[in-house]
C-alpha cells in the first residue's frame, strides 16, 4: 500500500460507465455487472440511501475496474486486473477494527482479502465470525423460461413483503445486527418469492441477492423434504428471467442437498465465491 493510496467514492452518475466496463467477455463479469445494476436502481428508488459508497483505489477505476461496493457493514468487492493488486490496496484501506461482511468474493480474488487479514491474524488484530466457500451455479435465462410450475393443492406463490423479510431474518443462520435491514430492502426492492398455504403460512421463500444471485432460500424446519426448494427455486429463477437476466446462485461448498438440487435442475457450477465476516474490535449502530 502506497502511503497516497486512498478510498475515492465514485459518484452515482458515474455507475453505468462503471457497469458497462463488466460487458467484456460477457458473461464472464456477470455477476459484477448485475452488482452495480442492483444499485443504480436502488439509488433511483431512494436516492440518499444512508451508509452506501462505491468507492475505487484512487480513482482508477476506469483503468483496472476495482471496486468495492460499501453497503452498510457489507463489502461487495471486484475487479478486471489479473494481479488483483489494486483490490489488495483497497482491501488494506477498510478499517478493520469494524465488522465487515465480505460477500460474493470470487475465488481468483481471495488472496488480494487474504494477504490483508492472514498478517493482521497473525498479530491477534483480526478475527473471523466465519469464512465460507460457496459454489456459484449458472443458468441461462433462455432455460429459466421453460421452468413449468406445478403447486401441490392449497398452496400458492407470491411476491414477499417487509414482514416476510422480517421473519426470513429470524430464521436466517447467518444473521447480524445489520442483517434484518438488509432483507427488508431485499424484499421491497428486488425479486423476491414465497411459498404460502391456504392460511397464509409462509412455508418457503427467496429472495435476490444485490449481486443478482438468488438467496437466501429457505424452507421452514417444519417442511423439510416436501420438494418446496425446488419450487421456489425454479419460481424465482423464472422471474429473474422474466426481469432478463440469466440466473445465478450460491450454494456453501458443505451443502450437499442443495447443490444436488440446483444441478438437477440444469445449473452448473461456474466460479466459487467466498463470504467472509470478521469480529468487531469497535462498537458499530446500524439504525435506521
Amino acid at each position: 500500500m502506497s502511503a497516497q493510496d486512498k478510498l475515492v467514492p465514485i459518484p452515482s452518475e458515474h455507475w453505468p460507465e462503471l457497469r458497462d466496463l463488466y460487458r467484456a467477455d460477457w458473461p464472464k463479469h456477470e455477476v459484477a455487472f448485475n452488482t452495480i445494476q442492483n444499485y443504480i436502481n436502488w439509488v433511483k428508488i431512494d436516492p440518499r440511501i444512508r451508509n452506501l459508497e462505491v468507492v475505487s483505489l484512487n480513482g482508477s477505476w476506469r483503468q483496472n475496474g476495482t471496486y468495492l461496493v460499501l453497503d452498510r457493514n457489507q463489502v461487495f468487492p471486484y475487479t478486471l486486473e489479473e494481479s488483483c493488486d489494486s483490490l489488495r490496496r483497497a482491501f488494506q484501506l477498510l478499517d478493520w477494527d469494524y465488522s465487515h461482511l465480505v460477500c460474493s468474493l470470487r475465488e481468483c480474488h481471495r488472496l488480494a482479502l487474504d494477504d490483508v487479514q492472514k498478517p493482521m491474524q497473525l498479530e491477534g488484530k483480526l478475527k473471523h465470525f466465519w469464512y465460507h466457500p460457496a459454489h456459484l451455479f449458472y443458468l441461462p435465462k433462455e432455460e429459466c423460461l421453460r421452468f413449468e410450475m406445478d403447486l401441490p393443492a392449497g398452496l400458492r406463490l407470491a411476491k414477499l413483503g417487509i414482514e416476510h423479510g422480517l421473519y426470513a431474518n429470524r430464521i436466517w443462520p447467518h444473521r447480524s445486527e445489520a442483517s434484518e435491514y438488509f432483507f427488508k430492502r431485499l424484499a421491497a426492492w428486488n425479486v423476491s418469492i414465497g411459498l404460502f398455504n391456504e392460511s397464509g403460512e409462509l412455508l418457503a421463500w427467496c429472495f435476490q441477492w444485490p449481486t443478482g444471485a438468488i438467496g437466501p432460500l429457505e424452507v421452514h424446519p417444519d417442511h423439510y423434504r416436501k420438494g418446496y426448494g425446488t419450487i421456489i427455486a425454479k419460481a424465482i429463477a423464472k422471474e429473474v428471467a422474466e426481469a432478463g437476466f440469466n440466473c445465478y446462485g450460491t450454494v456453501r461448498v458443505e451443502n450437499e442437498a442443495s447443490a444436488a438440487m440446483f444441478t438437477k435442475l440444469g445449473f452448473r457450477p461456474v466460479d466459487c465465491h467466498n463470504f467472509v465476516r470478521n469480529k468487531a474490535r469497535k462498537l458499530c449502530e446500524w439504525a435506521d
